[in-house]
């Protein structure tokens, strides 16, 4: 190839060149968010216009990968950088070899992107129009089908229910107005920095939509302001030395169900808040961290939740912390699944206690009963 020439990455087509490396699939996305082609996120990757980014520049919100263009194009192609250099600069992309599926990659929207106080006022708007969870809300019927021994006292206050925000699906089409979960993350210093809403129907069940790959998108974030990653959400109401931390809300409160609400339990959103979170150490003597057993990814060949936790528990391990994790045996199953066969045995359990009890006191009874009638013919 020889010495190759500095090349300038904004002067370059992005559009036209990332079909030559990257399937169309993850470049036809009609929204700003799309598919990642690395970690097949739903909705987690975004190329950034022209005016922000030149460089091809990108970013996906599950693996938080990003860079430029040509670092995109390594990421998935595994092409050394001598030769995507080369091939950029000589304009013979991939070398020539025509891709799979040819077909234009549509433009990045130019619709402007919302400042950080922007997102932060929707964030607040969210909230305020927002209330306490309550016994007779969709919110309650949601959490209280899915976890059993949960106790609605226990809930915190960055746990509300709203009456309805606006649902857009994968394809910008508005359905109407649903019954939110929201979930108010924060940072270490107890800022507002992230709210996640949960769209669900009055009978409290998740709204039927589905993702543009058919896979379930009623959970949904709000547009957060930079450094917001790894804020935290206080799901219950004690504050304790032991600290239990989750990806998912309803993993977080099976286990407030499963210690009865002695123990603080915070969730981190996904499984890359997770490995990022920002709390406090100090406030804590023993960390147990909830591990989602998730599909293997076969490009980075690690199972997400698993790997996640683990460079979180080395952090806080550094800190001289005590921690704990608990993974499930079973891929696909999380600890909110554990517990429902837990709680369910434990029901059993206690079912054939009582049972043995009644069947003693009855036992007693009659023997009691024989007594007193030998004694009475003895009598006579």
């Amino acid at each position: 190839m020889g010495e190759l020439k500095k090349l300038n990455l904004a002067v370059i087509d992005w559009p036209n060149v990332f079909p030559h490396y990257i399937d169309s699939r993850f470049l036809n996305g009609k929204g700003r968010w799309w598919t990642c082609p690395l970690c097949d996120g739903e909705e987690t990757f975004r190329l950034y216009p022209a005016e922000k980014d030149p460089r091809g520049g990108w970013h996906c919100a599950r693996c938080l990968k990003g860079g430029t263009g040509v670092q995109l194009i390594h990421e998935v192609t595994g092409k050394p950088y001598r030769e995507i250099y080369y091939e950029l600069g000589t304009g013979n992309y991939n070398g020539g070899i025509p891709v799979e599926v040819v077909r234009k990659a549509k433009p990045v929207p130019v619709r402007p992107e919302k400042s950080d106080e922007q997102k932060c006022r929707e964030m607040q708007a969210a909230w305020d129009g927002a209330a306490p969870v309550t016994v007779d809300s969709p919110v309650w019927t949601y959490l209280s089908t899915r976890i059993p021994g949960l106790r609605l006292e226990w809930i915190g206050r960055d746990v509300r229910c709203h009456p309805g925000l606006e649902y857009v699906d994968a394809f910008g089409k508005k359905q109407g107005k649903f019954p939110v979960m929201l979930q108010r993350a924060r940072s270490q210093a107890g800022k507002p920095r992230r709210v996640h809403r949960t769209y669900l129907t009055a009978d409290g069940e998740k709204v039927p939509f589905l993702t543009k790959n058919g896979k379930p998108r009623a959970k949904l974030e709000m547009s957060a302001p930079a450094g917001s990653f790894g804020s935290s959400v206080r799901l219950n109401t004690t504050r304790s030395r032991t600290l239990a931390l989750v990806e998912g809300a309803e993993t977080g409160f099976a286990v407030v169900a499963r210690y009865e609400n002695r123990i603080e339990v915070r969730c981190l959103l996904n499984c890359g808040g997770l490995e990022h979170a920002d709390i406090n150490w100090n406030d804590y003597d023993h960390v147990i961290i909830y591990a989602d057993r998730d599909k293997v990814d076969h490009r980075r060949g690690l199972r997400p939740g698993e790997h996640h936790a683990q460079l979180l528990a080395d952090r806080i391990r550094a800190h001289g912390k005590r921690v704990s994790i608990v993974k499930s045996v079973v891929e696909g199953v999380d600890f909110c699944d554990v517990w429902k066969l837990q709680y369910q045995r434990r029901a059993q359990q206690r079912d054939h206690v009582r049972a043995r009890q009644l069947a003693r006191e009855e036992t007693r009874k009659r023997n009691l009963t024989r007594i007193r009638t030998s004694g009475m013919c003895a009598a006579m």
